[in-house]
């Protein structure tokens, strides 16, 4: 295009709506371990969280670091929106959103109080409301900078540094249960507290970096404790679960090599580590990847593998910052990370020294899984095949847990049986007939053959071994006599609690 056809330059400034979509996939705990991040790159070494309560429910939130702080014209290039500051490749800030996205996701004021030694403490505060109109942010008083900075040394020992605070939190418990509103703010804190654990685990064990976190009334005086995170290692095992493993693996890409870290965990080690909160160790097969010893991933294969559950004990460890760069690509929240075309097809053709490719890698952290598991399933008695009536993904549950006796099935069945029963036992024919009275309390809609998977996977743990049997004996039937009596009264209450007439 001809220099001659431009008759003007000029300024496109950005819309002040886009500040409603800000932090739109942030979660509580990763809008605050993105201000751990800044607080990191200020060359923090304490980070203090606070959740403070109003009548038990949420309505503060404080970051408070002892790193370096900032001076007037630092604190406003915080405040701006998509300020990008001179970042050196040990920083974990990017984008020059973190603090705006993290703070808008969950409240509604952001308020900034910081003190950089030599230099008077600053004060900073923007109204979501007024910044999405026109970007405005409020210069507060130094007197209450200080007082600020004050505060702030109670609980990192330093004045110097930075509080982050939210106010007129938008997410959390809105019901009228005390009760119920100490429960939401004890799964929060749980979850902060693992995210937090797991995501900064190098820098925790290093001692690079604390992490306290207090649940306080706000007019109680600030006397809570403050509790420590612990370091969440996701490859804190004793012992490999298969020899020669760690190995590195090394991918090309061009001329470019990429090394990544193969780990297969011990089997049967269900331990936090191998499990993160509420994530089990088959969903955290996978890449975990790394960026200047924060995790910024951590699980999935990411279209490079197919996840199962014999690939449970695969990990890779991603540590490269040139692959972070060129071939990784993260969103704003870190939260989620997309593997470049080439770069999956540079994994599956990664090799060791020793010869390992990553499928061979892949099948060794399979072979240790289903050794151990074969170990395991043999110790236990055989038990009689779940046939008719059950769920393909339940028979497949007890087929990987239970040696089963071949040839011989147990079958469940609804059957119009009397009002007090619940189940019948027809030992001749291998079969539990359920009461087709009480269907619609388990099924809501019609039901088909595997319906109800819950209560017949729970049926068969109690009543498989009455199948195994050649006769039933007196203490067989006494225990049919139970079942039948028990389970008859449970369903007819339950009919009851929730208002439905038997059919």
């Amino acid at each position: 295009m001809a220099d001659a056809d431009v008759i003007e330059t000029i300024q496109l400034a950005p819309d002040a709506g886009l500040v409603k979509s800000l932090g739109a996939h942030h979660t509580l705990e990763s809008a605050l371990a993105d201000l751990v991040d800044n607080a990191i790159d200020a060359g923090a070494g304490r980070v203090v969280v606070r959740l403070l309560t109003r009548g038990s429910h949420l309505a503060r939130v404080e970051v408070l670091d002892d790193g370096a702080g900032m001076d007037q014209e630092a604190a406003t290039q915080a405040m701006t929106i998509g300020h990008r500051r001179d970042y050196v490749t040990s920083d974990l800030g990017h984008f020059g959103m973190g603090l705006k996205a993290a703070s808008f996701a969950h409240a509604d004021t952001l308020t900034v109080w910081s003190q950089r030694d030599g230099t008077e403490p600053v004060g900073r505060r923007i109204v979501r409301a007024d910044f999405s109109r026109d970007f405005s942010c409020e210069l507060l008083s130094t007197d209450r900078a200080a007082a600020a900075a004050e505060a702030r040394n109670e609980h990192t020992g330093k004045t110097s540094g930075t509080s982050v605070v939210w106010t007129g939190i938008r997410h959390g418990y809105r019901g009228v249960s005390t009760t119920a509103a100490v429960e939401w703010l004890d799964d929060q804190e749980n979850e902060v507290r693992v995210h937090l654990g797991v995501v900064f685990h190098r820098l925790i064990a290093s001692g690079r970096l604390r992490i306290d976190i207090s649940v306080d009334e706000m007019d109680a005086g600030g006397g809570a404790l403050a509790v420590p995170v612990s370091a969440i290692d996701p490859f804190g095992y004793a012992v490999s679960g298969h020899p020669g493993y760690p190995k590195t693996l090394v991918a090309a890409v061009g001329e470019q090599k990429i090394s990544m870290t193969a780990h297969v965990w011990p089997a049967k080690k269900d331990i936090t580590g191998f499990r993160i909160g509420d994530r089990n160790g088959e969903k955290l097969q996978g890449f975990f990847i790394y960026r200047n010893d924060r995790l910024l991933h951590a699980g999935s294969w990411a279209d490079t593998a197919a996840p199962s559950r014999e690939r449970q004990l695969a990990r890779v460890v991603l540590d490269d910052p040139e692959a972070i760069r060129g071939f990784v690509t993260m969103n704003s929240e870190k939260q989620g990370v997309r593997f470049q075309h080439a770069f999956h097809e540079a994994v599956s053709r990664a090799v060791s020294e020793d010869g390992t490719g990553f499928e061979e890698f892949l099948a060794d952290a399979e072979q240790a899984y289903t050794t151990a598991n074969k170990r395991r399933v043999a110790r236990r008695k055989p038990a009689i095949t779940p046939g008719k009536g059950f769920a393909p993904g339940v028979r497949k549950a007890f087929e990987s847990e239970l040696p089963l006796i071949q040839g011989d099935e147990m079958h469940l069945r609804w059957k119009k049986l009397p009002e007090d029963e619940f189940v019948d036992v027809n030992f001749p024919e291998r079969v539990l007939y359920l009461n087709a009275r009480y269907r619609s309390l388990f099924t809501p809609e019609r039901g088909s053959l595997n319906d109800a998977p819950v209560v017949k996977a729970l049926l068969y743990l109690l009543t498989h071994e009455i199948y195994e049997g050649q006769v039933l004996g007196a203490r067989d039937r006494d225990q049919i006599e139970l079942w039948k009596a028990v389970l008859g009264a449970a369903v007819m209450e339950e009919a009851r609690m929730r208002g439905v007439k038997q059919s």
